[in-house]
């Protein structure tokens, strides 16, 4: 059944500009095109059951938390935190992992749109990094607004000029599912230059609604990531290199065939492989992922890629805002040489060559 799209009463000639409205910035303009519908593929639902446990798992835990709170619930250290659910981890990761794939777009769905290519999305998912940013929003915000983009592409055949508003309006969704105080609609009209009206973005969020059958509730690798940070014993510097390279697949379409869960994964191993802490892929981080070392090398090979591009790339939302020092400028590291710690490498500090490459890394 073909699913109708608002359509703006005139086409937008800035799209994608600044979100700050302040200059004019690189336009992106869309081209009108012909919208339908693509026939659903089979979806099943997420239970009561996994938004509950999704609901635990993702509950605000103290920075002091310990590796025993996650998996030995036997252990003294924090027991009496509810919000720890020591007891429950294990069986919560276990539906978030079997959950996850029944929420993942096919990998190479993009093959589908003929007004929209993995460009296209790229820049988008990259603008969307900018204003999730400027509202100060939780990173399940953004990670569950890409999953709703890739979903909705999946399913529905959309115009070029609606790709930014199918963009406000997943991320207008998943702030109401993350947020304690989401951006109101006329913010992210305002974040547009007013490409489109109130109206059309909230058809378009019942339009998207309609596309997932209502099914917001998907694991993210942001649970995931979490867990294996705490297990990993992460530092701030090192935490906020994991996410960083998480932060890099969101706009790398090719990054889509991976489960969120796998990416995490990924992530760990290659920063501590970048950092050289060893091991680089503990028995215990095998044991909590059911991921050995060898099948995450593939993943991390493409880690490195987006890594080694980051600086080139057209797309610099992400490094630029991980040059920030609430970031410990973690985007500034250069692996390429012998530093210890990326901190120094990102303030010059210490920097002696080394023949050894990032890809080596992954070997």
């Amino acid at each position: 059944m073909a699913m109708p799209l608002p359509h703006a009463s005139s086409a937008p000639t800035a799209v994608l500009s600044d979100v700050t409205n302040t200059t004019a910035g690189q336009h992106f303009h869309l081209q009108c095109g012909q919208h339908g519908a693509i026939s659903k593929k089979p979806v099943m639902f997420c239970s009561e059951t996994g938004a509950v446990v999704e609901a635990i798992v993702r509950a605000e835990r103290p920075a002091t938390a310990f590796v025993s709170l996650l998996d030995d619930p036997s252990s003294d250290e924090g027991c009496e935190d509810p919000q720890q659910a020591a007891e429950y981890v294990a069986d919560i990761f276990a539906v978030l992992r079997k959950q996850e794939g029944y929420h993942m777009a096919e990998h190479n769905y993009m093959d589908a749109q003929p007004h929209v290519n993995a460009k296209m999305r790229g820049i988008l998912i990259d603008w969307l990094v900018d204003v999730h940013k400027k509202y100060k929003l939780k990173p399940e915000t953004l990670y569950l607004t890409v999953s709703l983009i890739d979903r909705f592409l999946e399913r529905v055949r959309t115009a070029r000029r609606f790709l930014q508003l199918v963009g406000v309006s997943a991320l207008l969704i998943a702030a109401k599912f993350e947020e304690l105080n989401p951006p109101q609609v006329h913010d992210f009209v305002y974040v547009t230059d007013n490409s489109y009206s109130r109206e059309e973005v909230m058809r378009m969020e019942v339009s998207i609604l309609t596309a997932v059958d209502f099914r917001v509730c998907s694991p993210t690798a942001v649970p995931f990531l979490e867990r294996l940070q705490r297990l990993n014993g992460c530092d701030e510097v090192h935490v906020s290199l994991t996410w960083y390279l998480l932060e890099l697949t969101v706009v790398d379409y090719k990054m889509v065939r991976y489960p969120p869960s796998h990416l995490a994964a990924a992530v760990i191993l290659l920063s501590n492989k970048l950092l050289r802490q060893k091991p680089s892929w503990s028995s215990e981080a095998a044991s909590a992922t059911g991921l050995p070392e060898p099948s995450l090398r593939p993943c991390v090979l493409e880690l490195i890629e987006l890594l080694q591009g980051a600086k080139k790339s057209s797309l610099q939302a992400v490094r630029k805002k991980y040059s920030q020092p609430m970031y410990h400028e973690i985007a500034k590291a250069d692996f390429t040489c012998e530093h210890h710690h990326p901190a120094a490498a990102a303030h010059g500090e210490d920097a002696r060559p080394s023949a050894e490459a990032p890809a080596a890394a992954a070997a």
